[in-house]
């Protein structure tokens, strides 16, 4: 039996750099998923961080992995930008492909050129969100309510909520498509516990003191993430715990903006904004609390990491996020954009340490039982083969 033949369509490669959890989940499952039924094209649509990138790239192909990165990022002029890459990705293909499978706005847009152009069979996207373009309402109307229904093949969502927006629209119930939940996951090989010398080790290099309590995040710095909620709930922390610290961990539009929020909640020393960073292995055991303060989500890989890592978790209570956490049990959930809440939460599971890693253990157990990446992949090949299969079948029966 042939091998399929299975384009991964992502934002880019700058893992743990530029990029967020649906790029870094795309990479994790061109991985897991079997080499000897499946090969696997992954394609950046732009080149972001040619540095960070290559890593990812050598480490790709060192595992038979074959990737394809378009031209440089260009903000200055976005739709020649978009169509220049597109052009170029394309002239790295000279063999057709079955399935074209996008894990990104931009690549749902992209994978639509690039069907015709690669002669790929069949057409597949994964929402990462339940709010799809968030910033670009007219186009969510009019691409993800209205286009995709009628030309993609099959769409998925990360979270039931995600899948749950997907059905809803109008078109999609007119033409009884429904979409199916594949839920992200993680490699749950990655993370192994840090000892309290290399925990004190990696504080120290932060510039935090390893006895001081240390909450943290990870993640994009942009409006979504509620990081100005997350500094004013560190205000009213350390009004309790003077010692603690606060560490940031991504780089984004809003950088100078939170570093003068910081500044101005008089947060100036103790939050450590340390930029984009690729060894989210060794800086989420620095922290004794993870915070989660977005405004919305899919169902975020970050949390899954810290779970996975045993870091007590504080999130908002917004979709996807909801179907990791259950309240009480394996962490906390408080209302977005509620930073009294979001303190509360933190200082009681600070004052409660038991209480905080008994929560941690149990999203561990729940995390390596139900989000593991092989898993999940081994779901994604029978979709692909079902998918191929049936769109043969019809061929046939036409």
């Amino acid at each position: 039996m042939r091998r399929l033949r299975v384009v991964q369509i992502l934002n880019g490669l700058a893992l743990n750099s530029r990029m967020g959890g649906a790029e870094r989940f795309g990479v994790e499952l061109a991985r897991h998923l079997d080499p000897d039924q499946i090969e696997v094209i992954v394609v950046g649509l732009w080149e972001w961080d040619a540095a960070a990138e290559q890593r990812w790239r050598c480490q790709l192909a060192d595992e038979g992995i074959r990737t394809v990165v378009g031209v440089p990022k260009d903000d200055r002029r976005p739709l020649a930008n978009f169509v220049q890459s597109l052009a170029h990705i394309r002239s790295q293909f000279t063999a057709p492909v079955d399935l074209l499978h996008s894990q990104c706005d931009f690549g749902d847009v992209a994978g639509l050129w690039l069907r015709p152009a690669l002669g790929a069979r069949l057409l597949l996207r994964t929402a990462h969100n339940e709010l799809e373009w968030a910033r670009r309402p007219l186009r969510r109307w009019i691409l993800v309510d209205w286009l995709y229904p009628f030309v993609y093949d099959r769409e998925l969502g990360v979270s039931q909520r995600a899948v749950e927006v997907l059905d809803r629209r109008p078109l999609a119930r007119l033409l009884r498509k429904r979409a199916a939940v594949l839920h992200n996951a993680v490699d749950t090989t990655r993370f192994a516990p840090l000892t309290p010398a290399e925990v004190a080790a990696g504080r120290r290099a932060l510039g935090i003191d390893p006895q001081a309590p240390v909450i943290g995040s990870i993640g994009r710095l942009t409006p979504q993430k509620g990081y100005r909620d997350f500094l004013q709930a560190a205000a009213q922390v350390a009004a309790l715990h003077p010692k603690a610290r606060f560490l940031l961990v991504g780089d984004g539009e809003e950088n100078a903006a939170l570093r003068q929020s910081a500044a101005d909640l008089q947060l100036a020393d103790r939050v450590v904004f340390t930029g984009a960073r690729d060894d989210v292995e060794q800086l989420l055991p620095l922290m004794d609390l993870f915070v989660s303060s977005s405004l919305w989500e899919g169902l975020p890989t970050v949390i899954l990491e810290a779970m996975l890592a045993g870091v007590p978790v504080v999130a908002t209570r917004v979709a996807g996020t909801v179907e990791l956490i259950e309240d009480l049990a394996t962490g906390r959930l408080v209302p977005p954009s509620d930073p009294a809440e979001l303190s509360r939460a933190i200082y009681q599971l600070l004052d409660s340490p038991p209480q905080a890693q008994e929560m941690a253990q149990n999203a561990q157990h729940f995390v390596r039982a139900h989000f593991d990446i092989a898993a999940v992949a081994r779901r994604q090949a029978q979709m692909y083969w079902q998918l191929v299969t049936s769109h043969a079948d019809g061929l046939k029966r036409k």
